[in-house]
């Protein structure tokens, strides 16, 4: 069992929550694998701290930006959550598996954090929401590294025994990939019909029921830290979309191996056998061929990183819509999507919950983006594959490969 210490002490108790219901879900996967989770408290009123009651009226305490779920949630935790003082906090002794350094403000804190991990063989993980952009990501990571190497590798297996038995329905079939740009708003409200017999979907899409409705995709990708795996009311939304999207016996969830273990803790048990974990790595090269190993390489963006890998696997002609793309000069705001005034307004919650998520440099990821596609585009026709863009796009790599509607 793995005992978690949280530290610094925090100040007073909207801090102390705000932390501890967070982690009500980040770390529910893992909870058969958990001793103790310590929330350190330094206020004055330390003695009108209640475990049992934070857990027990969490729908009370709990702010309303985040998933609601966790309400429900909260009560697995019994005996697996403590608040302690900050001395017994600073003085700790036993082991300890990991110290989730929620607050990088103050460098003693820091210091401090060390201090204990060098004495209790501690993992550090920084995950201050205000200034680690990667926070949830980050916990998740440490999530992941709770699980025993043969339980990861397990996961592995069965994941790709689902790919490769679904292969036989999915080998061989034109697909058409959709990422989530304006132009595919045009696309389902024109009703343009794709030709490819195979469709495969990302993100936001999923909760998108005309697209749905419309396009009646096979293969569903997600597989951001934020808006999927994450605790905010608009993540808890989306997994509630993607619950809805997934009663479709024919449609097959595919994501990070990482992330499987949260989709599988809240999805309804009889998805299960169609939700495929894919692994990766921080490789140089791109794998399109997950027949030789069910690995991707890692990048920022969910089309690089897994619908193309994907679906270059399984066919010899891809044609791609709605990615979009912004020109350049305007490459210094978040990307725009379909349907974008719903998901703004939906997206404004994660601002004000993981703020340190969203101070990025826009310009580099979308630079990122365009090498990466046009490096995965090369490995695919060197590799046979035909790849057109079926709508205009400014990601160059897209642009030249433009084959009209």
């Amino acid at each position: 069992m793995a005992d978690i210490l949280f530290y610094p002490p925090f100040p007073d108790r909207p801090q102390l929550y705000d932390q501890f219901y967070r982690t009500l879900w980040n770390f529910l996967p893992a909870l058969d694998r958990l001793g103790k989770v310590i929330f350190p408290y330094g206020g004055d009123d330390f003695a009108l701290l209640d475990v049992d009651q934070a857990l027990d009226m969490a729908k009370v305490f709990m702010s309303r930006d985040f998933d609601p779920a966790i309400a429900d949630y909260a009560p697995r935790y019994a005996g697996k959550v403590a608040f302690a003082t900050a001395a017994a906090a600073k003085a700790h002794a036993g082991p300890l598996k990991g110290i989730i350094v929620w607050s990088t403000a103050n460098p003693e804190h820091l210091s401090e954090a060390h201090a204990i991990a060098a004495r209790t063989g501690a993992e550090v993980v920084f995950a201050d929401p205000e200034t680690v952009q990667q926070e949830t990501l980050e916990v998740i990571s440490f999530v992941y590294r709770l699980f025993p190497e043969d339980s990861l590798h397990k996961m592995l297996l069965d994941s790709s025994a689902i790919f490769f038995r679904r292969m036989a329905d999915w080998r061989d079939r034109s697909i058409a990939a959709f990422g989530n740009g304006p132009s595919l708003a045009a696309v389902v409200k024109e009703r343009r019909e794709p030709g490819a017999s195979l469709r495969a979907i990302c993100n936001s899409t999923i909760g998108d029921k005309a697209a749905l409705d419309f396009l009646k995709p096979e293969l569903l990708f997600c597989g951001d830290p934020i808006q999927h795996c994450g605790a905010s009311l608009y993540a808890g939304r989306f997994r509630a979309d993607l619950a809805d999207a997934m009663q479709d016996p024919g449609r097959v969830l595919i994501t990070q191996l990482g992330y499987l273990p949260y989709f599988k803790t809240v999805l309804p048990a009889d998805s299960h056998d169609r939700i495929i974990g894919v692994g990766l790595d921080r490789r140089s090269k791109f794998n399109i061929d997950l027949r030789q190993e069910f690995v991707v390489a890692a990048t920022a963006n969910i089309f690089t990183m897994l619908v193309l890998p994907v679906c270059f696997t399984l066919s010899k002609q891809v044609d791609v819509y709605g990615c979009d793309g912004m020109p350049f000069a305007q490459a210094t705001k978040p990307w725009s999507h379909a349907n974008e005034g719903d998901y703004m307004s939906k997206m404004a919650v994660t601002h004000r919950i993981h703020p340190g998520f969203w101070r990025r440099n826009y310009e580099e990821e979308f630079a990122s983006y365009c090498g990466d596609m046009e490096d995965v585009l090369v490995a695919a026709e060197a590799a046979g594959v035909k790849v057109y863009s079926k709508t205009t796009s400014y990601v160059p790599a897209l642009a030249k490969r433009y084959a009209g509607a």
